[in-house]
């Protein structure tokens, strides 16, 4: 129909035409990105002295004892974590002092990390695609399968890999949290277009959650292995100096999508490429079926006997 003379013609809005950062130019939607990541707080002072404090050898148990107990919620999930059944004390453990010892060093700073983290990011998104307590039993229990693969086939990581399990998808909170029409858009086009979550990201934000998971992890400090194994867990091979633990955390997303720990907001079936395959097999990890399977096993296993842990961490999540 054609229009009266003098009539404003609106026309109709194009499917996302909402949003903004997808009709931006490239050079434009990565400073738009970066500054909301420059924009994030910094990582808590109470978790940024732990992972200082841990790496250094001469650190005590009293020394760590000080720092938790200036933190009311985390003293009370240390003393619970070292009371649970796991650790089989036959005295109640009383003292941070005590517990410290009991549970180790490496599990403190992973908790203290673990709550501050959950803390910094807990707005929901109300996208009907992704809950954010449900990511978060994925992160954690990548971060468990992370930790139980490192263990099991490369001790030199077992320090750090708990940390970059549960930090592998950081990028994407950040993209829920600091770019809300964005981060519904990206699911809109995964759940509805049936996109691959990274083309969906790419499309809209012309990067993706692990390159801004890199960046944060970067900008909060975290030790380099860290930093590269979350910017490059989708491709372990880019990684100049710890393509192993990239490599270790895939793995362990892996399992736990295969799982279905969680929602990790990618609708697509987990996958193994043939250049993962090969990679593992070179370290010594076999990643035929039958070795898939056992090792899927072991995950489910290790997420039961860290029940007490996870569940800290789900209540943090949820506090």
């Amino acid at each position: 129909m054609t229009p009266r003379a003098g009539t404003t013609v609106v026309p109709i809005p194009p499917l996302y035409s909402r949003r903004t950062t997808a009709s931006m130019g490239k050079v434009q939607r990565v400073r738009f990105v970066a500054e909301r990541v420059i924009g994030i707080p910094t990582l808590p002072t109470i978790a940024a002295k732990l992972m200082e404090l841990v790496d250094n050898p001469k650190v005590s148990a009293e020394s760590l004892a000080r720092l938790i107990q200036g933190d009311q919620a985390l003293t009370a999930k240390i003393l619970k974590l070292a009371n649970s059944v796991y650790f089989g004390m036959q005295r109640e453990v009383s003292t941070v002092p005590h517990a410290v010892v009991v549970i180790g060093f490496n599990a403190v700073k992973d908790m203290g990390l673990s709550v501050s983290v959950l803390d910094t990011f807990k707005n929901p998104s109300g996208n009907e695609y992704f809950e954010l307590s449900r990511f978060w039993e994925h992160a954690i229990s990548v971060g468990v399968g992370a930790q139980m693969l490192a263990k099991r086939f490369k001790p030199e990581y077992a320090a750090v890999s708990f940390v970059a399990g549960l930090l592998h998808d950081i990028g994407k909170v950040v993209v829920n949290q600091y770019m809300n029409d964005d981060f519904n858009e990206i699911m809109d086009r995964v759940h509805t277009d049936n996109m691959d979550l990274l083309e969906a990201e790419k499309t809209v934000l012309d990067t993706t959650h692990d390159r801004i998971g890199g960046w944060l992890a970067d900008r909060w400090n975290l030790p380099f292995p860290i930093v590269e194994a979350i910017e490059f867990h989708h491709n372990p091979y880019l990684s100049a100096n710890h393509q192993t633990l990239a490599a270790l955390v895939k793995l362990a997303d892996y399992l736990g999508r295969r799982t279905r720990i969680g929602v990790s907001g990618n609708k697509k079936a987990p996958l193994l490429s043939d250049e993962d395959t090969v990679f593992l097999e070179k370290e010594g990890i076999g990643a035929n079926e039958n070795s898939l399977q056992e090792l899927s096993e072991e995950f489910l296993l290790s997420l039961d006997q860290a029940q007490t842990f996870i569940s800290l961490l789900h209540g943090a999540a949820g506090d």
